[in-house]
């Protein structure tokens, strides 16, 4: 718990796959999903939603407003979280760049933003609510060092644990363990205590 993890391998090598069995995107053909010894599959959806933020590129941002985008996960959440979570995703600025700030129109897959503005706004929607839990599927990838300096204020100020995809070498430096997958199967555990 509160780890770090950097989860490592070669393209197929099912580094994604073990997120979105972590998420319950996917349900496991065998054996189970546990977390803190729990079973995923005794769990329900809205409960692993609630504990579980992804940013992922099977995750776009869909059509509709930009507020829709941000509350998707947590539509309850109080507006003082919402602007504590712009705030720390940088989602402030861009609102502050469009004419009709969180009421901007999305398209479908966010293409009408640019890449770091849909990877704050991906990274704000799977912080609200304060998941316990953050998933993050390569969301280092092409990123300009703006959108990668939020992503690591956002890392050095979560309290969660972190499974993160990532093959940047100063992620995978950064993080408390580096998980290794080949061929689908964990082949190794590096803790970097």
């Amino acid at each position: 718990p509160g780890s770090v993890v950097a989860i490592t391998g070669d393209n197929g090598s099912g580094k994604s796959t073990l997120l979105n069995l972590v998420s319950r995107l996917l349900d496991p053909d065998h054996g189970a999903v546990l977390i803190d010894g729990q079973d995923l599959s005794d769990c329900t959806l809205s409960s692993i939603r609630s504990r579980v933020g992804m940013v992922s590129p099977d995750l776009p941002l869909m059509r509709g407003s930009l507020d829709r985008n941000l509350r998707y996960r947590s539509p309850d959440a109080s507006q003082e979280e919402v602007e504590r979570v712009g705030t720390l995703c940088g989602v402030d600025r861009v609102l502050a760049d469009l004419p009709k700030g969180g009421q901007t129109r999305i398209v479908d897959g966010g293409a009408n933003l640019s890449l770091g503005q849909r990877q704050r706004i991906a990274l704000a929607r799977a912080l609200l609510g304060n998941p316990a839990v953050l998933l993050l599927d390569e969301a280092d990838a092409n990123l300009d060092s703006t959108s990668r300096q939020v992503l690591n204020n956002v890392l050095a100020q979560y309290e969660g644990t972190v499974l993160f995809v990532t093959h940047r070498r100063e992620r995978v430096a950064a993080a408390d363990v580096i998980w290794r997958l080949e061929d689908g199967k964990l082949r190794e555990i590096d803790n970097r205590d």
